[in-house]
């Protein structure tokens, strides 16, 4: 038995689901849940509490925050009073010894764990219900020989983008 697919009607089923997903307006292929009458998203500055990383730290992260909201959702970014409203603090940035090794009499460390940990007040003017204060924090570990002074940029670009991450799947994503 040969099953025969009319390219027609697989087009058209295709067509129909896109529409029948995209149509409510609430769902998008990024894995968004925003309701089509939320427009806005304020993100303040997130200051440093911690006086440790680089001087820039608070600019990488508010940067990693707009750009990331920018590129996956449809939100205008406002500075102030938007539909959705993000702040909050770096509370943490630790560069601490992880997998302790015994060499002869010496505990070494065999690499070397950088935490970032941020707390997050998150406002949703229309749906008041999903207002929350939560602390996020992510960790990387890296080779014991790696100087918290020689992290580039990039590396701690990256760290803040997976904290970013999990902030928008919980603001925007319903994860």
């Amino acid at each position: 038995m040969t099953l025969k697919i009319n390219l027609r009607h697989v087009s058209f089923a295709l067509t129909l689901l896109l529409l029948i997903c995209s149509g409510c307006g609430i769902y998008s292929f990024t894995g968004t849940t925003i309701p089509p009458d939320v427009k806005t998203i304020s993100i303040q500055n997130f200051e440093n509490l911690t006086g440790e990383g680089p001087a820039n730290l608070t600019q990488v992260v508010t940067n990693n925050f707009t750009d990331y909201y920018r590129r996956n959702t449809n939100l205008i970014v406002t500075q102030t009073e938007g539909d959705l409203q993000l702040e909050g603090q770096i509370v943490s940035f630790n560069y601490s010894p992880a997998a302790i090794q015994r060499e002869g009499q010496n505990d070494i460390a065999g690499l070397n764990r950088l935490t970032l940990g941020m707390q997050v007040r998150f406002t949703n003017t229309k749906q008041p219900e999903k207002d929350f204060d939560q602390t996020f924090t992510i960790s990387q570990d890296f080779p014991q020989d790696l100087d918290i002074t020689q992290l580039s940029t990039l590396q701690i670009e990256q760290l803040s983008e997976r904290l970013v991450t999990d902030v928008f799947n919980k603001t925007v994503a319903d994860w």
